[in-house]
């Protein structure tokens, strides 16, 4: 009889344990809102999400768009942070639309209190024939989201760059992401140099006609490289 009774004790005491771990992992998918904004036109709606699950301390927020109401960038990783780092909003302050389509989180310093290395244009080549949900396109503390990018659409836009740019996108129909990423040589004399974002096939490449680049790792600094963001 006694054993019979440890046994039980036992089993409850395991579903107990299994049922706060569960709960854990539920958590872990819950997001809660950051901020949110819309374009000038009111087309588009961008809305930063945040999980931060108990007991773990480590952070990852997300980036959420909207077209006329309807969702169409869901849980794009942004960024993850340990306990002891500043808020979210606090690196990337103002978060706004720099026109209907175009997006624009932090600022121009490079989180270390030294400026970008130079100012130059961003010319972005949707050379597909199909359309791009977003191009998230980062360098220093700085992150531009450009949303729609058409099959066939060229884009110029003026452009800060730091010591090192990348590049994330997914395809509307498939849902299939890209990545590229490069380093800038700082022993250059600053210019203003074109950066050349071009997509085309399944991949995306960064150059410069007046700058030296590197390949580098596919993602930014403060967060995983995009094989490992289902982590998240």
């Amino acid at each position: 009889m006694l054993t019979k009774r440890i046994m039980k004790g036992s089993v409850i005491i395991f579903s107990l344990f299994l049922m706060i771990l569960l709960t854990i992992l539920a958590v872990n998918r819950i997001c809660a809102p950051l901020f949110s904004t819309v374009s000038p036109h009111r087309q588009y709606k961008v809305a930063i999400t945040q999980s931060r699950p108990f007991p773990f301390f480590e952070r990852a927020v997300f980036l959420n768009a909207y077209r006329n109401d309807k969702p169409f960038v869901q849980h794009k990783l942004l960024y993850t942070g340990e306990f002891l780092d500043e808020d979210f909003r606090d690196l990337y302050p103002n978060p706004r639309f720099r026109s209907e389509s175009i997006f624009e989180l932090g600022s121009v310093d490079l989180g270390d209190g030294s400026q970008m290395e130079a100012t130059g244009n961003l010319r972005i080549s949707n050379a597909t024939l199909t359309d791009i949900d977003y191009l998230l396109i980062e360098t220093g503390w700085y992150k531009l989201v450009v949303l729609d990018v058409k099959a066939g659409a060229t884009a110029d836009l003026g452009f800060q760059y730091g010591r090192g740019i990348s590049c994330q996108g997914q395809f509307a129909s498939s849902g299939e992401r890209f990545s590229a990423a490069v380093g800038v040589e700082t022993k250059q004399p600053a210019t203003k140099g074109q950066i050349l974002i071009t997509i085309a096939g399944r991949t995306v490449t960064i150059e410069s006609p007046q700058l030296r680049l590197a390949s580098s790792r596919c993602c930014a600094s403060d967060r995983p490289d995009p094989t490992h963001e289902w982590l998240y």
